[in-house]
């Protein structure tokens, strides 16, 4: 009764389209961040990067005192 013809055309159906895919974005990005996707990466990743640094550093102090 209170839905009349002229509620059918339009563009009202737009709007609830775009506020569905903004949470469906928002919960993809979501997961990605917790889960240690490519937006944050993951921490096995940090602790390795960590690791190769201490190695170089080590074999630049190698290096140093090689020279002397």
């Amino acid at each position: 009764m209170w839905m009349h013809d002229h509620y059918m055309w339009g563009f009202w159906w737009i709007f609830p389209l775009f506020v569905i895919t903004f949470f469906v974005v928002l919960i993809i990005l979501l997961v990605k961040v917790f889960s240690g996707g490519a937006i944050s990466g993951s921490r096995n990743e940090v602790e390795e990067l960590r690791k190769e640094i201490r190695n170089l550093k080590e074999e630049i102090e190698t290096l140093k005192k090689q020279r002397n």
